[in-house]
């Protein structure tokens, strides 16, 4: 004889015997009234407790109760569930970040938590319409080359550490595949915002009025800056390089110091003598409400009244440099970088040195546009052909284009911890006593630099290496010593995968970049083919060691590491195989001078404006002002 069940579950059930409800796929309870919700990945797990009614000891991880329910067909556990190594995020009701409405079998998830089944940390605010909501593997592929861990315009919108102190390396091109890659979500905040929601506004960077950097002096004749390469402000070069005659466009990406992207596609070159070439003047035009401008510099009176460093009272009657500049190319040597030890050769084999010409720009962020600045590049390098002083068109013509960093900006002075100044000889020199420390002092906190870039080339037990960036703004060779000009702000030794290294010799070389996505060839007036021969270089570091380079044992299997280009229909990107890895150099922080309204005032987050203490003024606090 058959038992019935109440009767508003008839519609919920299959068969019914001895008074137990079968309910269908998708209801359950003792009536099969109720709705089950949606299952996702736990973020966090948890034990169900008493599921049997026993109200004794729970079933332990590895007795599972309710075999063949419809919730649990392959049955669960009263405690946690038994994972194994490296396992966890097991399947549970609404994702174990909601409540389940068993009326509707909807999710009512907690607060930072959506989806149907509370999923997905949701972005808060829906990012205030200033940024983009992401995954996390979105976000971590979004990051390119010279992003900062911190700062500004970091992957998580915070302006924590002004503008990335300490992490210059800026590792892009992460792969992310966790758990948790679709579901965790964040805030890529828009240039100039920043927060959680970036729903607040970031000030203008300026340079502490008062500061004096260490590689300056003050004399009868103003002030000189004996050091030129130490890390200032930012200054780089574009330059192209053909035969007489040469013209074509090219594409320019440029970066400001919140890290918007400007990218200015079908700029023409020619030769500086022609005048044919992009202006600086178009090329100002495409940067938008000052994102980047021109420097006013003071009169000498005013730069030496308060002997306040680099600004002082600096905006008072002096003269203007230009952020942009064109010229001719250096003829005895080209692609000459101040301050550098550019040299090597610049693999131009297809043009006589007398007949090389072409047009340099040069771009001065000077204070104007104080701060860590991504690295500029030029692109799609196509030339178009020319009659090459010979009355018709030529055929297997060369274009050559270089970029690079003349000065490294900065946020802040680094010091080898290591370095004392020995006023009898003016020179620099290391101290030993503190190579391998040892007792409660972690040594490895004195490396408070990651270099720019990562180890393009490399091999087990050898003494040799390749950055992908130029660093030579931040190491120097042991070998200073003897020559006496170690520099205060450089160092010689650095760490890789955990050990420490000294630096036997440094040198800078081109480096080619790759670009198969420039036509080898352009259609001609006629109709002709015109084979057109086009070559981008980079600046890289190579680095010598005074001992060989040990991988790591996670590395055993790798005894190389090698450069690797990832080719996009955008832009070619520079990776390693079979990692990118990171160079720390024995550098710490001694003083911070450029920061959100330079030090000298509070930023407004609702309008990104900056409130300046009594005595000084500017849009960025970055001027004396005297007090009557």
């Amino acid at each position: 004889m058959l038992e019935a069940c109440p009767s508003n579950s008839l519609v919920h059930l299959q068969t019914f015997h001895k008074d137990q409800c079968t309910c269908c796929r998708n209801w359950q309870g003792n009536d099969c009234s109720q709705r089950t919700c949606p299952f996702g990945y736990a973020h966090v797990d948890s034990p169900k407790g008493d599921l049997d009614g026993s109200t004794g000891t729970l079933s332990g991880p590895n007795y599972p109760l309710i075999l063949g329910s419809t919730v649990y067909p392959f049955g669960t556990t009263e405690q946690y569930p038994d994972a194994a190594s490296q396992e966890g995020h097991f399947y549970m009701e609404c994702s174990n970040k909601g409540m389940c409405n068993r009326d509707d079998g909807t999710c009512e998830c907690f607060p930072g938590y959506e989806g149907s089944a509370c999923q997905r940390a949701s972005c808060p605010n829906d990012c205030s319409g200033h940024g983009t909501c992401e995954t996390i593997k979105e976000l971590a592929e979004d990051r390119e080359d010279g992003d900062l861990s911190i700062g500004a315009y970091a992957m998580n919108g915070y302006a924590s550490g002004h503008a990335g102190i300490g992490d210059l390396s800026g590792i892009g091109d992460i792969t992310y595949e966790l758990w948790d890659k679709t579901l965790t979500m964040g805030c890529k905040c828009d240039p100039g915002f920043m927060g959680p929601d970036c729903s607040m506004k970031l000030c203008r960077y300026g340079i502490d009025p008062l500061f004096i950097p260490s590689n300056y002096l003050y004399s009868a004749d103003g002030v000189i800056e004996y050091d030129y390469d130490a890390p200032h402000f930012e200054k780089a070069f574009v330059e192209i390089i053909g035969d007489y005659g040469m013209k074509g466009q090219f594409d320019l990406t440029i970066y400001d110091v919140y890290g918007e992207k400007y990218v200015l596609d079908a700029l023409n070159y020619a030769t500086y003598e022609s005048g044919n070439y992009t202006s600086c003047a178009e090329i100002m035009s495409h940067f938008p409400n000052d994102k980047i401008k021109d420097t006013t510099t003071g009169t000498f009176h005013h730069q030496m009244q308060h002997k306040g460093g680099i600004v002082s009272t600096a905006y008072v009657g002096g003269a203007t440099k230009p952020f942009c500049m064109a010229m001719e190319v250096n003829q005895t040597g080209n692609v000459d970088m101040e301050g550098s030890i550019w040299g090597a050769d610049k693999h131009i084999d297809d043009i006589p040195e007398s007949a090389q010409t072409g047009i340099r720009y040069e771009f001065d962020y000077n204070r104007g546009n104080p701060g860590y600045i991504k690295d500029l590049f030029i692109d799609n390098l196509t030339p178009e052909p020319n009659l090459a002083g010979s009355g018709s068109f030529s055929d297997n013509v060369a274009v050559y284009g270089y970029y690079g960093i003349i000065k490294q900006g900065e946020v802040a002075e680094y010091s080898d911890v290591n370095k004392n100044f020995d006023p009898t000889t003016n020179r620099f020199m290391y101290s030993d006593d503190n190579i391998f420390q040892s007792g409660s002092h972690d040594w490895k906190s004195d490396y408070g630099v990651t270099l720019p870039g990562y180890i393009i080339k490399a091999q087990n037990q050898s003494t040799e290496l390749l950055l992908s960036r130029d660093v030579h703004f931040y190491i120097e060779p042991t070998s200073c010593e003897g020559y006496g000009d170690c520099k205060q702000y450089k160092t010689a030794k650095l760490m890789i995968f955990g050990s420490e290294y000294r630096v036997n010799a440094t040198g800078e070389e081109w480096f080619e970049v790759e670009t198969p996505h420039v036509s080898d060839y352009i259609i001609g007036p006629e109709g002709e083919k015109f084979s057109m021969k086009t070559h981008i270089f980079r600046p890289v570091t190579n680095i010598t060691l005074e001992k060989p380079l040990i991988f790591p044992a996670e590395m055993v299997d790798f005894t190389n590491i090698t450069a690797k280009w990832i080719n996009t229909a955008a832009t070619p990107i520079l990776a390693a195989y079979p990692e990118k890895v990171p160079v720390k150099a024995k550098l710490t922080q001694v003083y911070q001078y450029i920061s959100e309204c330079s030090n000298r005032g509070t930023c407004d987050r609702e309008t990104g404006l900056c409130s300046c203490f009594t005595g000084y003024s500017h849009d960025n606090c970055d001027t004396q002002t005297p007090v009557c």
